[in-house]
């Protein structure tokens, strides 16, 4: 099995839009696995080999191998919860992930349920350019970055914050909420994705709050 070669030279990475506006909680590093994997489909193609030394020299960072081995762990059991108008799917992506010691190399195998988001997405896709999202640090910004991708042609989009935040896992299955505070929020996740995404990508990015009484409500 041959690791994914990425020439990143206009590279354009194509997800479902399920995934695109689904609800998980990624961290940056577990995005960036996700994106190498787009980048390298191959009809039919299951399992697929990512070096960490490849995306250290696409995106200039340097992984802690400790990091890497959590978030390699992580990935395999992270759940996907896909809502359309039919119906509501918790879905994971991949079925295995491993390891491979003291080459800096691991495995990462597609689950077959969720063949269906990475291979004949006809017209039921983000594109988005593959230099542009590894180039931001931060998790929230490959987030925004993507989703501001897919409504690239209308030009905005507006959600209710509490949506917003579930589809970034900032609410979680508790009700448990990150940054409930809305400065905290505009602080830690806005502003850093706006600046990142403004910075390292072919879009320009902005939003604006809007109140429903006397509280923040929506995000467009």
């Amino acid at each position: 099995m041959e690791i994914i070669d990425v020439n990143l030279q206009d590279k354009i990475i194509y997800q479902h839009n399920a995934i695109t506006s689904g609800r998980y909680d990624y961290s940056a590093c577990m995005l960036d696995i996700l994106f190498m994997i787009l980048s390298g489909l191959e009809t039919g193609k299951r399992e697929y080999l990512i070096s960490v030394k490849e995306i250290e020299l696409i995106t200039g960072r340097i992984w802690n191998y400790q990091q890497l081995r959590i978030s390699t762990e992580m990935i395999g059991s992270r759940m996907f919860e896909i809502e359309t108008a039919d119906s509501y799917e918790q879905l994971w992506l991949f079925s295995k992930v491993k390891y491979i010691k003291g080459n800096g190399i691991f495995e990462i195998k597609i689950n077959e349920e969720a063949l269906p988001y990475f291979f004949d997405l006809k017209n039921n896709f983000t594109s988005m350019q593959l230099k542009s999202v590894l180039n931001c640090s931060s998790k929230y910004a490959k987030r925004f970055y993507a989703l501001a991708c897919q409504w690239r042609s209308v030009g905005k989009k507006r959600f209710e914050i509490s949506e917003l935040k579930k589809i970034l896992g900032l609410i979680n299955k508790k009700g448990e909420e990150q940054f409930t505070e809305i400065t905290a929020f505009k602080k830690f996740v806005l502003e850093i994705a706006k600046k990142q995404i403004n910075e390292n990508t072919d879009i320009q990015f902005d939003y604006e709050l809007m109140k429903k009484g006397r509280a923040y409500h929506w995000i467009t």
